[in-house]
C-alpha cells in the first residue's frame, strides 16, 4: 500500500501480466478483460495494481467464470478474434493442463489508468488551485479554436450520462468526427475524462471538479 498525504492509493503489489502486443491496445482501452487460471481470486475489485512495462491497471470486477461459457465478445475484450487464438495463448500461460469443457479461470474486467501514479492522482481531483487555473487556462485556448463553445457542455454531458460513445457526441456539440477526436484526446490528457473502446467517453473527478469552477455563467467556457 502507497500512503500519501491528504491522498490514499491502495496498490497490491501483484504484477498482472501481458504480453508486449497487447501494450497499446490496453493503453488504448480496447483491451479492458483477461482471464487467467487462478484457483484464488488474487486481485481484487476496486484495488489498484502494477503491469510489469505497462503500468497501472484498476480492478472493476473480478470472479470466477467456466471457460466453456465464455463469450466471443468477452474474448475480442481479451484482444482474440476467435476461441483458437484465445485458446492457443490461455494455454501457453496456464500453469497446469486445461480442461476447457470443466475447468474454470477468474475473470479479470480491469481498466488502465497510467504509468505513472502521480497521473491517476491527478485524474482523481488531487490537484492545487493553481493547477485548476492552468488546466482552465489550457482550455481557453482549446475552446478558441472552434467556432461553437463545447468544453463545459460536453463536461456536463459526461458527467450526466456517464459514457457517451463519440459517434453519439459528435451532433450534440457540433463539431466534426475528425476534431472531436483530437479535442477528446486533448481533454484525456488533461486527465479530465477517460476512455473505452466499448462503452466510450466518461468524466473523471478531476473533469468533474473542473465543471464545478466553470459553472459560473462569467466564465468564458
Amino acid at each position: 500500500m502507497l500512503l500519501m498525504t491528504h491522498f490514499c492509493v491502495k496498490m497490491l503489489f501483484v504484477m498482472i501480466l501481458f504480453d508486449k502486443q497487447f501494450y497499446d491496445p490496453i493503453k488504448e482501452g480496447k483491451i479492458t478483460l483477461t482471464f487467467r487460471l487462478w484457483d484464488t481470486l488474487r486481485v481484487l475489485r476496486g484495488k489498484i495494481y502494477r503491469s510489469h512495462n505497462l503500468g497501472l491497471l484498476r480492478i472493476v470486477d473480478v470472479d470466477f467464470k467456466k471457460l466453456s461459457s465464455i463469450t466471443p465478445e468477452e474474448m475480442k475484450r481479451c484482444g482474440f478474434e476467435s476461441f483458437g487464438e484465445f485458446k492457443e495463448d490461455f494455454e501457453k500461460y496456464a500453469d497446469a493442463e486445461v480442461d476447457f469443457e470443466k475447468d474454470r479461470a477468474v475473470k479479470i474486467e480491469f481498466e488502465y489508468i497510467g504509468e505513472d501514479i502521480e497521473n491517476y492522482k491527478k485524474s482523481m481531483g488531487n490537484v492545487k488551485d493553481s493547477e485548476i487555473f492552468s488546466i482552465k487556462e489550457q482550455l481557453l485556448i482549446l475552446e478558441q479554436k472552434n467556432q461553437t463553445p463545447w468544453i463545459r457542455r460536453t463536461l456536463q454531458m459526461l458527467k450526466e450520462q456517464g459514457y457517451i460513445l463519440s459517434k453519439d457526441l459528435e451532433p450534440v456539440i457540433d463539431i466534426p468526427s475528425d476534431r472531436v477526436k483530437t479535442f477528446m484526446r486533448k481533454l484525456k490528457a488533461l486527465h479530465l475524462i477517460s476512455s473505452n473502446t466499448r462503452k466510450g467517453y466518461s468524466i473523471t473527478p478531476l473533469g468533474s471538479k473542473l465543471l464545478r469552477h466553470l459553472s459560473n455563467r462569467d466564465e468564458e467556457l
